[in-house]
């Protein structure tokens, strides 16, 4: 994985309802293969760099409001962050990487009504990604009337608030599995929140309509 990838990849893995050991994940960002370390000290440089973004996006992913970190750069206009090069897009893909990983894990914990916000949220957050598969989750037969230019804005401002709802469920999960209650309930946007689906139109108007 380049750097943005695992930023992004993290992000999933932080925020997951269940812990997630570290021989796991890093194995994961390697692609299943053993690393060919040219000796001892690069492989502890490595893996200590990895470890430090583990710690970085696991206190991103405690607040309240986490925010992209801040080698993901947003470029203008918001299409560009669909590009080859876009930080974005990779961070994106990380990202789905993680989710398509976990995913038995959060279905595993999540009720039905918890599921529509998660997979909501997640649409949110892998639409920029280069993924063939995160592409289809992205789609919607409801982006038809606006444009990409338009969509991929909307997108873009409804990330900091998807992020958010992601890893509020993860921390949620959590502390449900501390007490013995498997379900969520509690997470739900306000009325008038602008919809995490990246539709520009305020939650009432739009996905609580099909909730």
């Amino acid at each position: 994985m380049t750097l943005p990838e695992v930023y992004g990849f993290l992000f999933a893995v932080c925020a997951c309802p269940e812990p997630v050991e570290t021989a796991e994940w890093m194995a994961v960002v390697f692609n299943g293969e053993s690393p060919a370390y040219k000796n001892e000290e690069k492989q502890v440089k490595i893996e200590q760099a990895l470890l430090e973004v583990y710690a970085e996006v696991e206190a991103l992913v405690q607040l309240d409001m986490p925010q992209l970190p801040e080698l993901i750069e947003l470029l203008e206009p918001a299409m560009e962050n669909v590009g080859d090069g876009a930080p974005l897009a990779f961070w994106a893909d990380g990202f789905f990487d993680g989710i398509d990983w976990l995913e038995d894990v959060w279905n595993a914990n999540l009720d039905e009504d918890a599921e529509k916000v998660w997979r909501k949220a997640v649409k949110t957050l892998v639409y920029f990604s280069h993924r063939d598969e995160a592409k289809k989750l992205a789609a919607s037969d409801e982006d038809t009337w606006i444009s990409a230019e338009q969509l991929a804005e909307n997108r873009v401002l409804a990330l900091p608030e998807a992020m958010a709802i992601y890893a509020r469920m993860g921390k949620a999960l959590v502390k449900h599995a501390e007490m013995n209650q498997p379900y969520i309930r509690e997470i739900k946007l306000g009325r008038n929140d602008p919809c995490i689906c990246g539709s520009g139109k305020k939650y009432k108007h739009c996905c609580m309509e099909a909730a």
